[in-house]
């Protein structure tokens, strides 16, 4: 319908323009952080350092447990979205014929149940979605004790200093909060990513 293709080249169209001005340079940034963090535990331990980096695979995939989830719902969203433009672009510019032929109720419960799945898939979309960060939170908290632990281990037997363990521990909270950001904006992208390929699919 017409206000969908509108729906498409507005509301998509600017949820790209958004996600890519200050989603992409926040993961950037990101990544660059952990990189940098990454080699300041080597210096520091390369056994902590392992423990470290063992959070990274389990954010990975608690991450792609809860996108496959909420992904399809952000879909929906998108499309629903589409739908209730085309329907309203529809009714007001056939505003004259919906009376002649008496449907206004019918476009009213057209209407309605559209605007009920855009709520449904809103909300499941972004509950599921927020879940993210206190998940990851809850991780990355593992990683710190893992290295507490292994690091008193290691400061009893002399091979590390009490010193190190508590940078040590500096380091892995700097090296999860880049983790915790991008899990923060994955919504934004799930959002985004439904956005694009309704773009490309009218392209």
């Amino acid at each position: 319908t017409f206000g969908d293709v509108l729906s498409r080249v507005t509301n998509d169209v600017d949820t790209i323009d958004t996600s890519l001005q200050q989603s992409i340079s926040q993961v950037i940034t990101a990544v660059c952080t952990m990189i940098f963090i990454f080699v300041m535990m080597l210096v520091v331990s390369p056994i902590l350092t392992l423990i470290g980096v063992c959070v990274i695979p389990l954010c990975g995939f608690v991450s792609m447990k809860v996108v496959k989830h909420s992904q399809k719902y952000f879909v929906e969203q998108q499309s629903c979205l589409g739908e209730i433009n085309g329907q309203v672009e529809e009714t007001y510019s056939g505003h004259m014929v919906i009376r002649a032929f008496n449907r206004e109720e019918a476009v009213e419960e057209t209407f309605s149940r559209t605007n009920d799945r855009l709520y449904e898939s809103a909300w499941k979309s972004q509950f599921i979605s927020g879940l993210m960060q206190p998940i990851m939170t809850f991780v990355g908290n593992l990683g710190y004790v893992a290295v507490a632990v292994l690091g008193s281990v290691l400061a009893v037997n002399g091979t590390i200093e009490v010193g190190d363990i508590q940078a040590f521990i500096q380091y892995v909270r700097s090296f999860t909060q880049p983790i915790q950001q991008i899990a923060n904006i994955s919504n934004v992208l799930q959002q985004t990513a439904a956005a694009a390929e309704r773009v490309f699919e009218f392209l």
